[in-house]
């Protein structure tokens, strides 16, 4: 009876060439994707690495997009790997943001509130007097609506991580605070600001993307971090967040109840 010999077939030159020029899948060790920017490494070191704010050399106004943009796009491998540094840049990267963002939003009103009142405005612009009142309202008010945003997210930041250290993870309230003072590049992307360079960058369509990428990043860039910068299992991490959001919500709500309480002795 005839035996039939079986072997392993060898592969030709060519397709041992073409398998050569096809890079093997890096899986990372964090988090086991193979599309990861950089997690955290799994033996808790980190990285010495700057975001593009914090890095010299370029213009103010383009480290402050490019951050901004890379936050929003790219969030969740930015604030995955988002790495140890000032706290005093980052707060200034917030502010810069914030206050560009308000001022486009106010310069976007205008042409709104001149299609329903048109009498107004031109009345408005023909005294001297009030359009100077407005002018310093207005110069008053976008600063002092910046500070008032970047302290929301400061207060989401006391709360992930009063969330976090009850979750077991260990404390870094620094690293949490840029966390949440980066995130403030979310607001300007989806500001007219920074649909309007969206659309001279990409084109109509593609801002229209960004923003629609914008509104969505917040979750998945905060899950991100909580499970890549910080390490935290998914079962803790929901528990760090619903700390996070009653503790963040009942301030802003007891902040506004004495507000109002204020406002109503005044008018007495």
């Amino acid at each position: 009876m005839s035996r039939i010999a079986l072997r392993t077939p060898v592969p030709d030159e060519a397709d041992a060439r073409d398998d050569a020029d096809v890079p093997a899948a890096v899986l990372c060790m964090a988090c086991g994707r193979t599309d990861c920017a950089g997690c955290s490494p799994p033996d808790g070191s980190r990285s010495i690495a700057r975001t593009p704010w914090e890095k010299p050399g370029l213009p103010v106004w383009r480290r402050l997009w490019q951050t901004a943009h890379l936050a929003t796009m790219d969030g969740e491998a930015f604030f995955g790997g988002l790495p140890d540094g000032s706290v005093s840049a980052a707060l200034a990267f917030a502010i810069s943001c914030e206050m560009l963002a308000i001022a486009s939003l106010a310069l976007a009103w205008v042409p709104v509130v001149y299609a329903l009142v048109p009498g107004f405005v031109e009345a408005l612009v023909a005294d001297e007097e009030r359009r100077g009142l407005v002018a310093f309202t207005i110069g008053a008010a976008v600063p002092a609506l910046a500070v008032l945003m970047v302290t929301l997210h400061v207060l989401w930041a006391g709360g992930l991580e009063l969330g976090l250290r009850l979750a077991g993870a260990p404390g870094r309230a620094t690293h949490c605070l840029r966390y949440a003072l980066y995130s403030c590049g979310w607001d300007l992307v989806t500001s007219p600001f920074g649909f309007a360079a969206g659309w001279l960058s990409v084109g109509l369509r593609g801002a229209t993307g960004e923003l629609r990428a914008a509104v969505r990043i917040p979750r998945f860039a905060t899950v991100a971090y909580i499970g890549r910068a910080r390490q935290v299992p998914e079962r803790k991490a929901r528990r760090a967040l619903l700390v996070a959001a009653i503790l963040t919500g009942g301030i802003v709500v007891l902040g506004a109840a004495a507000l109002g309480v204020a406002l109503v002795v005044a008018l007495m």
